[in-house]
């Protein structure tokens, strides 16, 4: 069931089966935001990528879909492409029963994501190709909420938080997940990278990813940086442990374009057993995990992750 460990990862696990390290990873993102999220009124999904994580962080479920089902050429994936990031025809069987909130805008740089984004509506009810490094094209306090994913990723945090600042009303929510300064350390596999000589091999597991993440801050800094730019800090959670990260940064990632392009030359039933079968297997190994790490307190030395709610003064 949705709303529970178990039913997000069982949801997260149809949808992401050949990399079930990112089911781990947002499994968390979804418990961390049904708890404590304040996404309400007017809202903006900031870096909505193709909107399928925010539907289920939400509470929404997908029938009979994997992201796998429409992705570039797989080839690309070891020279760094987004396959991802693609033109698709495939509609989605989507459950919103469960929906807690939906955003009035959801916005992201890539074309071929937002296209696919499109596929939820009502749950975003307006869709933006737009570079988040710009500020946004809406008025002063516009926003009851918001929700961000990709902070860390922009070319400065200060001029962002300046203008999303700005386009929430008085009192408005900001929600974001952020990297501690540990992630670069507790994802070691990204940030030693380019490896040479005998660690060449090490470079699949990179593809560049490392590049894209800029900001990494303990919890005094990034606190710092909300005040400076008119945030006051209302909930704030550590997470990822050095146990998940284990998994998170091997996970089959390396080795994602073949089994990609085997599960698409599989025929729909044989694949639908073959994806069962990971699913209950990776239930079984994956949900201790999270169950070790969700119900206490991390401390700062031993999470790779924040989750922070911030309200605007």
């Amino acid at each position: 069931m949705a709303g529970t460990l178990r039913g997000y990862l069982e949801q997260l696990l149809k949808i992401h089966w050949l990399r079930p390290e990112t089911a781990l990873w947002r499994t968390f993102d979804c418990l961390l935001m049904e708890k404590y999220a304040r996404v309400t009124g007017t809202s903006a999904d900031l870096g909505c990528g193709d909107g399928t994580m925010s539907f289920v962080m939400a509470g929404g479920r997908i029938r009979d879909y994997d992201i796998f089902m429409d992705v570039g050429p797989v080839q690309e994936f070891n020279a760094g492409a987004d396959i991802y990031n693609s033109r698709t025809d495939i509609s989605l069987d989507l459950d919103p029963e469960g929906l807690r909130h939906c955003y009035e805008w959801g916005i992201d740089h890539k074309d071929g994501l937002i296209d696919k984004a499109k596929r939820y509506a009502p749950f975003y009810r307006n869709n933006l190709v737009f570079d988040l490094n710009q500020n946004l094209p809406f008025e002063e306090r516009h926003f009851d909420s918001a929700f961000s994913n990709i902070l860390y990723w922009l070319d400065d945090p200060d001029r962002a938080l300046s203008d999303w600042q700005r386009v929430l009303k008085p009192g408005g929510k900001l929600c974001l997940f952020v990297p501690n300064a540990t992630f670069k350390t507790k994802a070691g596999l990204y940030y030693s990278a380019p490896h040479a000589g005998d660690r060449a091999h090490l470079n699949y597991f990179d593809r560049g990813y490392g590049g894209l993440i800029h900001h990494c801050y303990d919890t005094a800094t990034w606190s710092d940086t909300f005040a400076r730019n008119g945030f006051s800090v209302q909930d704030h959670h550590l997470y990822l442990t050095d146990p998940v990260m284990e998994v998170w940064n091997i996970g089959t990632r390396p080795i994602s374009p073949l089994l990609i392009s085997m599960a698409n030359k599989l025929q729909k039933a044989d694949r639908d057993l073959v994806k069962a079968e990971w699913i209950d297997y990776f239930v079984k190994f994956l949900q201790p995990l999270i169950e070790g790490e969700f119900e206490r307190k991390v401390p700062e030395s031993q999470a790779a992750f924040h989750l922070f709610v911030l309200e605007k003064k």
